[in-house]
């Protein structure tokens, strides 16, 4: 627990930190009189003023904010006309002020991910283009691909690593693609239907049942598993892969099941109770164990193209869950709060520093994304104010952005009171 409420300081603060930071670096650099910079809400716990800025920390710890003169994101406040002023200021300052958070929200998850990679180095398995997984719904399923194979070439393109293949495959979907492929000895080339464009291949690298590490205080470690051990059924069925294996743990949570593995040559089996866990609107089981995979070192370039490329898909991925949510394609339900982060963020702390560090890039990613939705309060609904006055050639009365924060505040307090009842929902099963 202190872990998780420590890893959750670190996490928030770092995000809400950094988010706040770029509205008052581009506030300064502006010539506007920054007055506040709050980390968290008040009331004030402590304040010390450096100049023209009161720099405070406040009690309510689920943000931040900068005060900026002439500006109110909540009530009302007439600008007096001075130079420094917000509403003195061009639009396109203004709109840079407020466009400036969210930025760094995305530039920090970026170079959480560049730091993660370069640091950390791949995954032995994503060098291999071996397929573990083939979900029967996937179009490589239809095609024929088993696991086992390697995949050669998509289309006319050489694959030497599961990047490689990943953007290969985006590339063509919507297509029909001729892909060669390594089975044993023989080689074969399968045509592949992506003309329905499929949101996910249903494929996933070859990784064997080999334990990497055991996690403290999760069931692996109570019944005794070590790094080395090979895992070979679960619940009286036999595993070989790690997919496999996660399949039949998964879905037995809080099931007392056998499982089976070998040592240096001998069998040993132990029963064990996957731990239930909330995914979504499910809870699955989890023992606790992490793969055995080695990490091999990547270039410096690679790494910042490949993490590049994540963070524009996490916001790709983001921004189409909320347009699903708002058209009713998606639950509501699966939003989480500042219970479920503080669960997320205790998760993946205990399953180390790079797993946090990766969440907490995603969190930071997702944080960008929240920001820039058109609701008042939020840096979205200021743009699309200002985008407002720029289009009608003036600015609205002081007393209709009042109502329209407002309304704001109101729609975000719902919102975290609904999310809030959603995480302990989970939480308490």
């Amino acid at each position: 627990m202190i872990t998780s409420i420590l890893a959750f300081i670190f996490v928030l603060g770092v995000l809400v930190f950094v988010h706040e930071l770029g509205h008052f670096l581009v506030a300064k650099k502006a010539g506007m009189k920054v007055e506040e910079f709050s980390l968290g809400y008040p009331p004030k716990a402590v304040g010390i003023k450096i100049g023209e800025t009161e720099y405070c920390l406040s009690w309510l710890p689920l943000g931040g904010y900068v005060k900026i003169a002439g500006m109110a994101d909540f009530g009302h406040e007439e600008a007096q006309g001075e130079s420094w002023e917000f509403q003195s200021k061009p639009r396109w300052m203004q709109m840079s002020v407020m466009i400036a958070g969210p930025f760094m929200n995305f530039l920090l998850g970026f170079l959480l991910l560049f730091g993660v990679r370069l640091a950390a180095g791949e995954y032995e398995f994503l060098n291999d283009t071996r397929i573990g997984e083939v979900q029967e719904a996937s179009p490589l399923h239809s095609a024929g691909l088993l696991p086992g194979d390697r995949i050669l070439s998509v289309g006319d393109q050489p694959i030497v690593d599961w990047e490689d293949m990943s953007d290969a495959f985006l590339a063509n979907m919507g297509k029909t693609v001729a892909i060669a492929v390594e089975r044993g000895t023989i080689q074969e080339i399968l045509t592949v239907d992506l003309t329905n464009t499929p949101e996910s291949l249903g494929i996933g690298p070859y990784m064997t049942t080999e334990v990497g590490a055991t996690m403290p205080g999760m069931p692996a470690e109570t019944i005794g598993l070590q790094p080395g051990d090979i895992i070979t059924s679960v619940a009286g069925v036999p595993v070989t892969m790690w997919w496999e294996m996660s399949r039949e743990i998964s879905t037995r949570p809080n099931e007392p099941i056998e499982i089976t593995w070998v040592r240096n040559g001998t069998q040993m089996s132990a029963s064990i109770i996957p731990d239930g866990q909330a995914d979504g609107e499910e809870t699955i089981g989890r023992i606790g164990i992490n793969t055995a995979s080695k990490r091999t070192p990547i270039s410096v370039g690679k790494a910042f193209f490949r993490s590049g490329e994540e963070t524009i898909r996490l916001s790709t991925a983001i921004f189409g869950f909320v347009k699903r949510l708002v058209v009713g394609q998606e639950s509501s339900k699966q939003l989480a709060g500042p219970v479920g982060i503080f669960q997320m963020v205790g998760q993946s702390a205990e399953r180390g520093f790079s797993h946090l560090i990766w969440f907490m890039a995603m969190l930071s990613i997702n944080l960008g994304v929240l920001n820039l939705l058109p609701i008042p309060m939020l840096d979205g609904g200021h743009l699309l104010i200002l985008s407002i006055e720029a289009i009608a050639r003036r600015d609205l009365s002081s007393r209709h952005k009042e109502i329209l924060q407002q309304a704001g505040f109101v729609f975000l307090l719902f919102l975290i009171i609904y999310v809030t009842f959603n995480d302990i929902g989970r939480l308490f099963g």
